[in-house]
Parts: structure tokens; sequence; C-alpha cells
């Protein structure tokens, strides 16, 4: 991971960052809601659009921590990671080995330790349905609700996504296997590399969320 994309994913920094790109001095910043990082348009203030191009990157400016965060314990850090996640499954009207484990985590213990996510870059992070709907257009989305709402398997194709290669998926459980139960669901939004079988993996916390839960 680039330097630069390593600062703006910690969460103890700010949400910005300047860096020389292409000969002049821009300034990068991370949507916390959806975990994207994107650059600020030349001659705009606010307005953006998403950036992947780090190896563009020429220097990066004085970073500055931000003083006035007290150091939070890891403890802390596991308490606030797990209650969000709790949080979010609490809103699910199905459930899965996913949603159990979230219902019967350790507030102590990292999401890792409590089985709940492989301890990557995107714990914690969130990326609503709508946002979804927003790329994956109004036929995939519908098909993805009824598929949550009846209970029935549903693999889309891939699409655009911020540009990335995104899919969604529903896989549904009659029988017990040892680890999934007669009932459940599963579900999740996929977040993929353009022509590429890696990238970041989303699961369904709740009929209209998906949180973090692998990089690959």
């Amino acid at each position: 991971m680039h330097e630069a994309e390593q600062y703006l994913r910690n969460p103890d920094n700010p949400h910005y960052l300047y860096v020389r790109y292409k000969n002049k001095r821009r300034r990068l910043f991370i949507n916390d809601k959806q975990g994207d990082i994107g650059i600020i348009a030349i001659g705009k203030r606010k307005k953006g659009h998403v950036f992947s191009d780090w190896g563009g990157i020429d220097k990066i400016f004085d970073k500055v921590a931000d003083k006035s965060k007290p150091v939070e314990s890891p403890e802390e850090i596991n308490y606030k990671m797990v209650n969000k996640y709790q949080r979010e499954a609490k809103k699910a009207g199905f459930t899965n080995p996913f949603i159990r484990h979230i219902a019967e985590a350790v507030p102590t213990k990292s999401l890792f330790e409590n089985n709940i996510t492989t301890g990557n870059r995107i714990d914690g992070q969130i990326i609503s349905l709508q946002a979804v709907r927003e790329w994956c257009g109004e036929g995939t989305y519908r098909c993805f609700c009824e598929a949550v709402k009846n209970h029935t398997p549903y693999h889309s194709g891939r699409f655009n996504f911020r540009g990335y290669d995104g899919s969604l998926w529903v896989e549904v459980y009659d029988k017990d296997d040892g680890y999934h139960q007669a009932g459940d669901l599963n579900a999740g939004f996929s977040k993929e590399y353009r022509d590429c079988l890696n990238g970041y993996y989303y699961l369904l916390v709740n009929e209209r969320t998906f949180i973090g839960y692998d990089v690959d």
C-alpha cells in the first residue's frame, strides 16, 4: 500500500493529505462512510473524484498528526469496532454465521479474534446498498433486494463501481452443514480491480448495509 493511502486510512490521522501529483500540489481525502480515497478537482474547493493513481505521486507534503485526539488503547479500539458491527447487525432480518459471530463477540477482542473478519484495512468500512444502487442499475438492485427478501440465490454480473468491478451475490442454506444452519442467508458486495479477481469484499450486515470483511 502506498504511504499516502496508508496515512489516509489510519483513523487517527486527519481525513486529508497534500501531495504533489503531476507537478501540482493536490489534496487527497478519504470518505469515511464509503472508504474511498478521492482527489479534489483542479479549481474546486470541495468537489473531486476517486483517486487510484498512486504511482503518479511525486511527493508527500508534511503530514499533520491530529494531536487533539487522545491515544486509545487496543481494548478501546476493539470495543468501538465490535460495537459498530453489533449496532448494524441488530437491524438484520436474517441470520448466518457472520451475524451470530457478531452477536457473540467479546468487546475487548479484535474483529479477527472474534472470527468476524480476516483483520484488514477495510474493517469497519460501510457501503450502503443505496450507494451500490446508484452504480449497479435499478434492475440489478431490485433482483438483489428480491433475492434477500425471498431467500433465493442470486449472483449479478459485474458492473462499474467507482472505477472498480462491482458485483452482488446472495446464497441461501436449507439444511444444517455443521457451520451454516437451515434458513441462513449470506449476501455481499465485491469491489474488485478491473479484469482481476482481487479486491475488497463486504458482507451484508443488515438489509441496507454492507460492512468490511476481507481484502484479497
